[in-house]
């Protein structure tokens, strides 16, 4: 019995970049095909008689989508949320959620000294939100927002 082993992959896509392929992850195992490919039997061919079939083994790997990440703390080394209170550090980047079905105001304290006061459009679905790369050093008035605060 022949054995062939060969891993087939789409280099077109790896390429691309869209997809990274998977390796010596255990939740995600690579597919195994075996084919069997059976002999001509026929009158011109009587020689195959009796002989077993080709067998080969084709190897898919599993690749995962690279997906844009939408988390805006990515690279960050610290991440805080709060709806209440003052941010345990200076941010960077802050990410508000609005949590009421209102336009509110944010109020904040920047490092500079300076206060700032952002509208905020009242909650229509569950994805609205605002983001800005400020130096956030206190919070006046949440308006029933939370905040992700990055640095």
């Amino acid at each position: 019995m022949s054995f062939e082993s060969r891993v087939v992959k789409n280099s077109q896509t790896v390429e691309y970049g869209k997809f990274v392929e998977l390796i010596g992850d255990s939740r995600f195992p690579a597919v195994s095909v075996t084919r069997i490919q059976y002999r001509d039997t026929s009158d011109a061919f009587p020689d195959n008689r009796g002989l077993p079939p080709l067998t080969s083994v084709e190897i898919y790997p599993k690749f995962a989508v690279i997906t844009y990440n939408v988390n805006p703390g990515s690279g960050y080394t610290m991440c805080e949320t709060r709806t209440s209170g003052n941010p345990s550090f200076i941010s960077s980047k802050i990410f508000i959620h609005n949590l009421t079905n209102s336009d509110t105001n944010v109020k904040l304290t920047l490092t500079s000294g300076l206060s700032c006061n952002i509208p905020i459009a009242k909650h229509i679905d569950p994805n609205h939100t605002y983001t800005e790369n400020l130096a956030v050093s206190g919070v006046n008035d949440y308006g029933g927002c939370s905040i992700n605060f990055y640095a």
